[in-house]
This record gives C-alpha cells, sequence and structure tokens, in this order.
C-alpha cells in the first residue's frame, strides 16, 4: 500500500505478484517486476518482493538491535525469511515513507498505523542504552524499520517525531562531530538543505548519555527514497544517474561531495543521501536535506588524513577529495568566513581549534567563495 492506495498484491506462499500501480510502485521495485510467463520470471519476482521487503527491517547489526528484537519477542536471526517475516508483522511501517503492507482481509486504514502521526510507545531506553525490561509492545513502531548501525530512537515532542541518537565511545565523539558538523554547514550559502543536530543529555535506565537530537523531516505529502533506489531504477531503464542529477538538481546535487569533502565525512553511503517522491504522482521532486553526519569530524579529531578514503556515493573507486574537485565547479558556494570564526570561538569548542584549521585549510583548497562583508 502507499497511503489507502494499493499498489502491489503479493502472495509469496503461492508465488503469486501482480503489480497493480507500476507508478506508485517504491523505486525499488519498478521496471523490476516481470511478466510472470514462466517459472524463473516467478522466481525471480518473489526474490524482488523480498529483497524489498527485507530492505525495509531494523538490521541486527545495529547498537542494541538484539535488545530491540528482544523486547519485541523476535527470533534473532539475520535471513532474508526472518526479516521479511518481521516486515509483514510489523506492516512495514516506516518514518521515512508512506509505503506499508497489509492482508487482504484486513479492514485498516493507512490512518491506524501511520507511525508519524499516532501515539508512539516509546523504547528509547533500549534504543539508546541497551536496558531491556521484559515487555510486550506494538510492533508498529519506528524503530523496527529505522536503518543504520548508530544506536538511536524515535520520540514526540509535542506534535513533531525527533529522532535521538548516540554511540558507544568514551566521550561521545561521534555524537559531538555530528552536531559540529551541522553547525559548520550553516556557514555556508547557495546549499543543499540540510538537517539541524542540536546536542542534548538524555536520562536513561543505565545513566545519562550524551545525545545529538533533530526534527523528522517526512510528512504526509512526500516518501524518501534512498539514492540506491534510484541508482538501481536508473541502470534498468538505461539512465545515467550522475548525468540525471545534475541535469535536475545541479548545484544542489553537486554540493554534496563537496560539502561532505569539507567536513570530511567519510559514511556518505548511498542509503545516507536521496530524494523526495511526491506521494500522490509517485514522481520524484526535490533533493532530500543531508543528514546523517555522525562520521563527519571524526578524521579530524583525531588527526587522522582521511582525504584519499574512498567515497562510497555512487559504488566507485574515486576517493572523497576526487569527487569534491569533480564537483566543485557545479556549485555556487558561499562560505561566511564571519559566523565560522565566530563558531570556532565559541564555549566549548576551545579544544576543537585543529578541527576547525582543517576544515577551513580544505575550503580554502577547493577555492570555495567567500561572502562579501
Amino acid at each position: 500500500m502507499l497511503k489507502d492506495t494499493q499498489v502491489l498484491y503479493f502472495d509469496l506462499a503461492d508465488e503469486v505478484v501482480e503489480v497493480i500501480r507500476e507508478d506508485l510502485l517504491p523505486y525499488g521495485l519498478r521496471v523490476t517486476i516481470r511478466p510472470a510467463a514462466k517459472k524463473e520470471d516467478i522466481l525471480h519476482n518473489i526474490q524482488a518482493v523480498k529483497s524489498y521487503l527485507s530492505s525495509r527491517v531494523l538490521s541486527l547489526s545495529r547498537d542494541n538491535a538484539k535488545q530491540i528484537y528482544e523486547a519485541f519477542h523476535i527470533p534473532q536471526i539475520e535471513t532474508t525469511e526472518n526479516r521479511v517475516n518481521i516486515c509483514i508483522g510489523c506492516k512495514g511501517v516506516s518514518i521515512e515513507d508512506s509505503y506499508w503492507v497489509k492482508g487482504d482481509e484486513e479492514q485498516i486504514k493507512w490512518e491506524n498505523v501511520n507511525i508519524r502521526q499516532n501515539e508512539l510507545y516509546e523504547i528509547i531506553d533500549i534504543s539508546l542504552s541497551g536496558f531491556s525490561p521484559s515487555i510486550t509492545t506494538n510492533a508498529i513502531c519506528p524503530e523496527l524499520t529505522t536503518k543504520g548501525l548508530f544506536r538511536k530512537g524515535w520520540i514526540f515532542l509535542g506534535d513533531s517525531l525527533y529522532l535521538l541518537k548516540s554511540d558507544k565511545t568514551a566521550e561521545y565523539v561521534n555524537t559531538r562531530m555530528e552536531v559540529l558538523a551541522s553547525e559548520i554547514l550553516e556557514c555556508f550559502e547557495n546549499r543543499i538543505d540540510s538537517i539541524v543536530y542540536l546536542s542534548d543529555i538524555k536520562d536513561t535506565a543505565n545513566g545519562t548519555a550524551y545525545v545529538s537530537i533533530c526534527r523528522n523531516f517526512i510528512g504526509e505529502e512526500y516518501s524518501f527514497v534512498e539514492a540506491c533506489e534510484v541508482m538501481e531504477y536508473c541502470e534498468r531503464s538505461g539512465i545515467a544517474f550522475r548525468d540525471y542529477c545534475l541535469e535536475r538538481w545541479g548545484s544542489q546535487f553537486a554540493c554534496i561531495p563537496v560539502l561532505d569533502y569539507i567536513i570530511m565525512n567519510t559514511d556518505r553511503h548511498t542509503q545516507n543521501y536521496g530524494f523526495l517522491m511526491n506521494n500522490k504522482t509517485g514522481k520524484i521532486e526535490q533533493m532530500a536535506p543531508l543528514f546523517d553526519l555522525n562520521c563527519a569530524l571524526v578524521a579530524d579529531y583525531f588527526q587522522c588524513d582521511a582525504r584519499d578514503t574512498l567515497s562510497q556515493m555512487f559504488h566507485t573507486k574515486e576517493t572523497v577529495r576526487e569527487l569534491a574537485f569533480k564537483y566543485k565547479d557545479y556549485t555556487n558556494l558561499v562560505f561566511d568566513q564571519e559566523a565560522f570564526h565566530k563558531l570556532a570561538a565559541g564555549k566549548g569548542n576551545e579544544q576543537l581549534q585543529h578541527i576547525f584549521g582543517r576544515v577551513l585549510d580544505r575550503i580554502r583548497e577547493l577555492g570555495i567563495a567567500l561572502k562579501e562583508a
């Protein structure tokens, strides 16, 4: 389902897959379901659906994932079959989009399962600290379909959803650097939008934790589509992904590798950036804001040289530095030196001057234009 519109019918036991609305399918399934004339086509379609359902589920590799599985009484088995069962059990609902799964005879609607608008049974203690009381909770919640490897969890503050993230380093280095990277990005003009991360101290069952906190950027009008889904769709359709993105979004798209080099973000993989799809038309209309910065500045913090780290943005052998130089001329970024120096001089940043120095060196290396006084 896409909200209350059926887009695909499947029965895995009877090996049936039927496309209802190709134009509204998840991008991971578009131009991939074959007419089921042969046995190999039927098996291909079943595998495609299983792969999609499996991709929506929390990985056991994530910090405290095993405790989350335990809270929901889910077998801790990292297999496609188990992940498919989890997805179906939790209706496949996700904060990221408006797709979900329902049974033939179920008389429920999108409003009944929409986790962006229904009250959550919060398990933030499990997500952040691993504290796992013996509970039975509603499987329709965002924890089972929130991706990534760092500890994180969702809470409602007022009427809005917020994501809390933390890490297991002694000094919360990844989390602190995510907040700082977010602040540094605010020193640039004519850039792609980026999520603002703020710092907070969260009381958990195991004591206090330093967390970054950001507001959910997905609403009811749009769904987030991961770059990997669009890359695969373009490949199946004979479209050059990079050319397509530059033609449609120009400087906004080019800003991603350039800004990632400036803040030395070594984790811009193809699930860590993407696009916003109109839920009514099924068409991608804009770039999603930059998010997930908890690997940014970490190399600078430890005074490591990460310039030649391979970028994960396109699954190529290009380094983060090479990509920045390839795309810098497609941007019209402007650097606000005054705001940057004010940030560097701010309270709490006294011990981080070596980071600001490295960031400034990369800005100068790329020849980013300076804001005029």
